[in-house]
């Protein structure tokens, strides 16, 4: 089975209690009609960031998540997430999540988990 972080090249730089970051570049299959990220390949790499980090330690699925592009990327260009657990309890979580180009902040949002049993 192909995993997301395959196919879009997602790379873990940083797992640890409540947060994650990864990285990922911006290929030429990954550009929308204006020849920029298209914005699922950003949210995408917010989303494993998040994932991560909120899975750290029990099983969690996304609830919520809201994401706002404020600067375009390009192909090649290498962007960075960023998911940090800001609040919650132990069945719920609430995360930040950014996503730089270098150190320009291109896209920002929030998340929400909720915790499920183990299998």
């Amino acid at each position: 089975m192909v995993k997301i972080h395959d196919l879009f090249g997602i790379e873990v730089l940083e797992v640890k209690e409540g947060f994650a970051r990864v990285k990922a570049r911006v290929k030429n299959e990954f550009l929308n009609v204006h020849g920029t990220a298209h914005g699922g390949f950003i949210f995408t790499l917010a989303d494993v960031a998040f994932g991560l980090a909120v899975n750290y330690d029990s099983p969690r699925l996304a609830i919520n998540i809201n994401i706002n592009f404020i600067k375009p990327a390009f192909e090649g260009d290498e962007l960075v997430a960023e998911a940090k657990v800001e609040g919650g309890g132990r069945r719920v979580k609430f995360c930040l999540l950014r996503v730089y180009r270098g150190s320009d902040l291109i896209a920002e949002g929030t998340a929400i988990a909720y915790g499920i049993a183990r299998r």
